[in-house]
């Protein structure tokens, strides 16, 4: 979920914030690898979001993508202000990251590349960097316990630096089409995969013009990132 549209322009230029180079060190230069987002993609944000939003007093109106804008208090039906929006999103997350429920199929479809195709996975989340701890918690506790990096802001750079670090095909997942737009400039050669887990977000949404597949399922990116595979072992 690209929650830094909350902030246009963020991008965290230095790559040794948040953890990335650490997480870098780990990858081996011979095994393909996934970069993943979380939210949308891995776990269930928008089901969630929106019953943090019912207790509050607000809901999302579904108008466009943004969350500013679209967030309307109860009591007027009127939108509620930027300052508001960034204070739910904070609070949503120091309250609920760790109980957020994961999409049909995600772990299953990873733990299958790793243990058949030999896939090395690294989570890449805009989840506030005070909540990586509950993330990578929330992921230990349903299967996915990769190497998380919390990032901030748009992920093109990010997924650079980390694509630099193997040889092998290198694959990217993510739900908002601006960092397929942004990965598509600074690593032009990895598998760029669209995948909105929520169906009416992912039809608010539409279809990353940047991305090589608009995925309906863990399926779908099983077999694409399988077929590039075998194409690329030929």
């Amino acid at each position: 979920m690209n929650l830094a549209m909350t902030e246009p322009g963020m991008i965290a230029d230095d790559p040794n914030t948040n953890n990335l180079r650490d997480v870098a060190a780990l990858l081996a230069p011979d095994r393909p690898l996934l970069i993943t987002d979380a939210d949308e993609v891995l776990f269930a944000f928008m089901a969630a979001f929106e019953r943090h939003l019912h207790a509050n007093d607000t809901y999302f109106n579904w108008a466009s993508y943004r969350l500013n804008g679209n967030i309307i208090a109860r009591a007027d039906e009127t939108a509620v202000d930027n300052p508001q929006v960034k204070a739910l999103i904070a609070d949503f997350f120091e309250q609920h990251t760790r109980t957020i429920e994961p999409l049909e199929g995600a772990a299953e479809a990873m733990a299958a590349l790793v243990a058949e195709r030999g896939l090395q996975i690294v989570v890449l989340s805009n989840v506030p960097a005070p909540r990586h701890g509950d993330r990578q918690w929330a992921l230990a506790r349903h299967g996915m316990d990769y190497p998380l990096i919390a990032n901030e802001g748009a992920k093109g750079r990010a997924v650079a630096f980390l694509a630099a670090r193997t040889n092998a095909p290198v694959f990217f997942i993510d739900d908002a089409p601006s960092h397929h737009d942004d990965v598509a400039v600074h690593a032009g050669h990895v598998r760029r995969i669209h995948y909105v887990g929520h169906p009416r977000l992912a039809e608010l949404i539409g279809p990353a013009e940047a991305s090589h597949l608009r995925a309906r399922s863990w399926d779908d990116i099983r077999r694409f990132i399988e077929d590039h595979l075998d194409d690329t072992a030929t």
